[in-house]
């Protein structure tokens, strides 16, 4: 079976598509790691690494084509001619507020799959993990601070909640990746009253 025919077959049996460029690329190097960790995954590890990463389940219209090895994914939308990678957070998926995103798979191989230093730290803040603590009394006070326990899936009831909001900084949450504490943050509306501090290494 030749490799025009090995798409044919991967794509009709697993009911995904592989846009173009990834296909170019797949014809010479069937597969790739560059110093550093970052990878490109074969075709025959496409399938297998999509499944691992639940990327479907999350982001049924993209492709997993590759990581870097410390919790960033690179996606590519299911079509024929997409050029672009999105390198999001493993643990959201979160294509509206990506890390970066890569206008060109092609041009990007071609150097190599680097990420700019300025995104590759935020990359690696937004992967970090710490404690959410509530350092100002929101606005609308307990009515805010219930949206709070709601948001963040606390355990506890809002009267307890309301108490501890009387000793500022109070601890809302622990262990919480970054990148997902920010989000929760911009639901209540109010980021300013929130601090987070990562967890020491």
């Amino acid at each position: 079976m030749n490799i025009i025919e090995q798409f044919n077959d991967f794509e009709s049996k697993h009911k995904l598509v592989i846009p173009t460029q990834y296909k170019e690329f797949l014809k010479v190097n069937n597969g790739i790691s560059f110093d550093g960790g970052t990878i490109l995954y074969s075709l025959d590890e496409l399938k297998q690494m999509n499944d691992d990463l639940q990327v479907q389940m999350y982001q049924h219209d993209y492709l997993a084509i590759g990581d870097d090895g410390g919790g960033l994914v690179f996606l590519m939308k299911q079509v024929p001619n997409a050029e672009e990678v999105i390198c999001v957070d493993m643990s959201d998926y979160d294509i509206e507020s990506p890390f970066c995103k890569i206008p060109n798979f092609s041009e990007w191989y071609k150097d190599e799959c680097q990420i700019c230093v300025k995104e590759k730290e935020d990359a690696i803040k937004f992967s970090q993990e710490g404690n959410v603590f509530l350092i100002k009394m929101p606005v609308n006070g307990i009515k805010d601070l219930i949206k709070i326990k709601k948001a963040f899936n606390l355990d506890i009831s809002s009267s307890q909640l309301l108490a501890l909001s009387k000793e500022l900084p109070c601890l809302i949450i622990k262990d919480i990746r970054y990148a997902k504490a920010v989000k929760l943050m911009k639901k209540i509306g109010q980021i300013d009253i929130f601090e987070f501090c990562a967890n020491a290494d």
